[in-house]
């Protein structure tokens, strides 16, 4: 699991001092597998997460210390800590098996700019990274497929951000319509107010349709370049539409 992901799943930054130190030690725990961790170390970790610095001797106390103490001095190295085993047995049992569910998917805006769309809802995080990571190593099938994903998502989230959703909701009202016919209503919906990028929809849907469904289709690079910059300029409105920037 990366920094960001942790940090979503834990809420990270809104713990205290000592509750950061100890999610911390239980991600270096689960990434590399330390059972004892050195103020170093930890301070370390505080700075790869973007916190600031807190000051060493003071936060080993507040660890170590009390009643409700997270940590103990370990001990076979004196100079370091391990956590109290109940802790670590309850920190386990809240996020082990999530944890599983994490892989570490490297991507650097390849296609999609991370520093601007990311870090707003952990599941778009994911989609946006593995549309970068598809389309720097050549498979743009998948990439083809996740772009078309990733916009009818964000219409959805446009709908229900805005409170009509209902308008693009199938009969059951539980689910909604198939893409092309919340495209459809989205080109002529007056509430929903779209620009002329509206008029590039079709084109970000069958890109996608032509890679999951073509019997001899095969999706190129020159395909997705062709309508990066209007996705780009949909994802702008997209994310304004739907509350996210």
């Amino acid at each position: 699991m990366d920094l960001l992901e942790f940090m979503d799943l834990t809420d990270l930054k809104n713990k205290s001092e000592v509750e950061k130190a100890k999610y911390i030690c239980f991600y270096r725990y689960q990434e590399f597998q330390e059972n004892i961790f050195s103020m170093s170390e930890i301070l370390k970790t505080f700075e790869e997460f973007g916190f600031s610095t807190p000051n060493s001797s003071r936060l080993k106390e507040k660890m170590t210390k009390g009643r409700d103490k997270y940590f103990i001095i370990s001990r076979s190295e004196k100079n370091k800590i391990e956590f109290v085993p109940v802790i670590l047995q309850s920190l386990i049992k809240e996020f082990g098996d999530k944890w599983n569910d994490y892989t570490i998917i490297v991507s650097e805006s390849e296609l999609i700019d991370e520093e601007k769309f990311a870090n707003k809802r952990q599941y778009l995080d994911r989609l946006i990274k593995q549309i970068n990571n598809t389309y720097k190593n050549n498979c743009y099938d998948a990439c083809a497929v996740l772009l078309r994903r990733l916009f009818e998502i964000l219409l959805i989230l446009s709908y229900q951000n805005i409170g009509i959703d209902e308008e693009i909701k199938d009969r059951s009202g539980n689910g909604y319509l198939m893409l092309e016919q919340i495209v459809n209503n989205a080109i002529n919906n007056s509430t929903l107010k779209l620009s002329r990028i509206k008029n590039k929809f079709n084109d970000f849907r069958k890109i996608g349709n032509f890679s999951a469904h073509g019997l001899t289709y095969i999706a190129s690079k020159k395909d997705i370049d062709d309508i990066k910059i209007d996705y780009r300029v949909m994802l702008e409105e997209l994310y304004n539409k739907s509350g996210l920037l």
